[in-house]
Parts: structure tokens; sequence; C-alpha cells
């Protein structure tokens, strides 16, 4: 993974040798000793922050009744952080930080940032509705989307394995949702449209990634671009439904309370902040696939902890669909590890290919070629590069 370096302590120009076999053992327990405390350590704080972000936002929402709002608000704080660090690495680094033109933000940039505020916005107002359990589940749902969207603009090929992943997750959320006590087909409504646009949101990511090096590998820089299209998306459904209610509630607070409540709404947003940044570091210092498997997990924990502590209500027939969709997540991520499996192969033999090339004799037509005017070893528009996209986008489907 990028920023995973080992050094070699021991080299020698006249033989070549391993870095595995040239360490000592117990210094290469101590290294792994400490990756691996590291790696838990990392998982551990965006179990924390994505688990208590979810939660915390249910808690406020009961009493701070304008969803919306809060997440307009949420961007705003997260646009000035941003903004804060990278002035900081600015400062520290003297190097001047990415910022993208005007025209490409448009282009490239602005169907990510609008769907994105749309599944946002309508994930924070589901919310409000929805018990946390409904919440979750629905949100899973993403996955069908991620793939039906993939499938469509040809960025996946069609297989009956997907065909039998966004079934079982389907039938599982059905049997989830039937004859629950608790469900609001509002509320619903407006997680599955969320939903519906995170497959856009990440479609139109992936078709980011793979079509244009903007630079955007850094999770600041990319809050830092996205946040105010994301602004821009919900700015009427803002001021529609909630703008004049909601400005008049907080002009109705009393002096002692209003800077509580935007405290409590500054808390929210800085844990969503800090959570986008925990991801990042997750995927940076383990792996993509080590994130999507702590998701399962972590979709598992929330689910526990929305019975015993919000109390929410689960029948025999739910507990099944939510067994069902599980294994449809599961499947899910058996299908990326056979993905990433075959994209590793087929980069070896691309390698090798190239190093044969490289590597043989020129002949007289050769030599007087310009070396611009050969052709790339591997495509901009691959199979090898869409899959690895692919795979990277996917497993990042929870990213707010």
């Amino acid at each position: 993974m990028p920023g995973t370096k080992y050094k070699q302590l021991c080299t020698k120009s006249d033989v070549d040798e391993d870095v595995f076999t040239s360490k000592p053992k117990s210094k290469w327990g101590d290294v792994c000793l400490q990756k691996g405390l590291l790696s838990l350590g990392l998982i551990l704080l965006y179990f924390s922050l994505s688990i208590g972000l979810t939660f915390y936002q249910r808690w406020l929402l009961r009493d701070f009744k304008y969803p919306l709002t809060v997440v307009m608000y949420h961007l705003v704080v997260k646009w000035l952080l941003s903004v804060l660090v990278r002035f900081v690495l600015y400062c520290i680094t003297k190097t001047p930080q990415l910022v993208l033109p005007l025209g490409t933000c448009i282009r490239s940039v602005a169907p990510t940032g609008l769907s994105s505020g749309i599944d946002v916005g309508f994930s924070n107002w589901g919310l409000e509705l929805v018990t946390i359990s409904l919440y979750t589940m629905t949100k899973s749902t993403t996955i069908i989307f991620i793939l039906g969207f993939a499938i469509i603009l040809g960025l996946e090929k069609k297989s009956w394995s997907l065909v039998g992943i966004v079934l079982m997750i389907a039938a599982g959320l059905i049997m989830f949702t039937y004859k629950a006590t608790q469900f609001n087909i509002e509320g619903f409504s407006f997680l599955l449209l969320a939903s519906f646009a995170a497959g856009l949101r990440w479609t139109f990511a992936q078709l980011l990634m793979q079509k244009a090096k903007l630079g955007l590998h850094n999770p600041v820089d990319m809050v830092f671009h996205v946040q105010p299209w994301m602004f821009l998306a919900l700015i009427p459904f803002t001021a529609i439904f909630e703008g004049l209610d909601c400005i008049m509630f907080l002009l109705g607070l009393p002096d002692e309370l209003l800077l509580p409540t935007v405290l409590k709404v500054t808390v929210g947003a800085t844990i969503a902040f800090a959570m986008e940044i925990s991801e990042f570091l997750v995927v940076t210092y383990t792996s993509s696939l080590t994130l999507s498997i702590a998701g399962i997990f972590k979709e598992m924990c929330i689910l526990v902890l929305a019975v015993k502590v919000s109390g929410d209500q689960l029948s025999l027939i739910n507990v099944v669909g939510l067994a069902v969709c599980l294994l449809g997540i599961i499947g899910h991520i058996v299908h990326k590890m056979l993905i990433i499996k075959a994209v590793e192969s087929a980069v070896v033999v691309e390698v090798d290919n190239f190093e044969a090339v490289k590597n043989r004799s020129p002949n007289k037509d050769e030599t007087d070629e310009p070396l611009l005017t050969e052709k790339s070893w591997l495509s901009e528009d691959s199979d090898v590069d869409a899959n690895v996209v692919l795979y990277e986008v996917l497993q990042r489907r929870d990213g707010h």
C-alpha cells in the first residue's frame, strides 16, 4: 500500500539479498508487532469515530430536528478544517497545496460533489426518521446501485456472482423491513434515495480517478475541493424544507441554550472530519480489504448496539433478513478479493512483458525512433486499471 515502506538494513553491491532474509528475526518480529499494533489502533480509531458519529447524530437530531441544516453546517466546518490543515502543511513543508482550476472542478469534481451532497444530506434526514438498525441496513443497498451503474457504464462486466450478491442483499433488506414495528416509509424512501445518490457518487468518483490524474490522493485536498459542491447541492432542499423554520427556532432559543446547540453540531462536524482522515489512514497503512472487512464488523456492532442501547425491536424474520444481507455483503468482499487477485496476476504479466521488451537488443530501425513515440505498456483504459479503480471505489462506499 502507498505510504508503507520497509528499509533494508544490509545491502551488498555484488549480491542481491532479500530484505526479509537480511533482517534478523528479532528485528523483523519487532517490525511485525509494531505494524500490527498500528493497524489495530487505526481500526479501533475508525470504529470509534464511525459508530460514535452514527449514534451521536441520532441523539442530536432528537432535539435539533433540522438534519439538512446540520449537514450544511458540517460541510462548512469540514471545509474550514481542511483549509486550516492545508495551511499548517504549507507552513511546515513550504510546498504549495493543490488547487484545481475552476474549469477542471466543474467538469471533474462537480458531479461527484453534487451527488455526495444528496447522499449525505438525505442520509442524515432519513436517520432522523428511522431506527439506527434500519438506517444501517438500508444504506448497505449502496452496493447494489454502485454495481448497477458500473455495469450500465461498462465499468464492470456482468457476472452471475454479481447478480447473486445484489439479489441476496435486496432479499435480506426486504425481510429485514417486513412488518417492522418501527418502520417509517418516508425515512426509508429518503435512505433509498441517498443510496441511489451514493451509487452515482462513487461511479462518478471511479470515472474521475480513471480518466484524470488530478492528484486528489490526500483526503484533506478531496474535502477542500468537494465540500463546496456538496453545499451547493443541498442549498435548495435546505431553503425549501428547513430554512425559515430553522431560523425561527434558533432566534427563539434562549441565549444560554444557543451556544450549547451550536457546539453540539460543531462536535459532530469535527467527528465527521476526523472519521474521513482515519478511514484514509486505515487504507494507507493496512489495506482497502482490511477496511472492507472492518466495515462488516462495524455494521454488526452498530446493529447490536442499536438493539441494546437504542431499544430497536427486531422480529425473527427481521433477524433472518439481517443475516442474509450480511451474507451478501460478505459475498461482495469475497468477489472483490477475487478481482484484486486477478488484477495482481495481470499486472505481473504486464510487468514481465515490459521488462522483456526493455531488455531486448534494439535493431537498427528501432534505434532511431524517438522514445516518446513508443506505445505505453499499460494503456490508460486497460481492464487492469478499471478493475483496480472499481475495487478501491467499492470499498469506500461508506465514506461521508
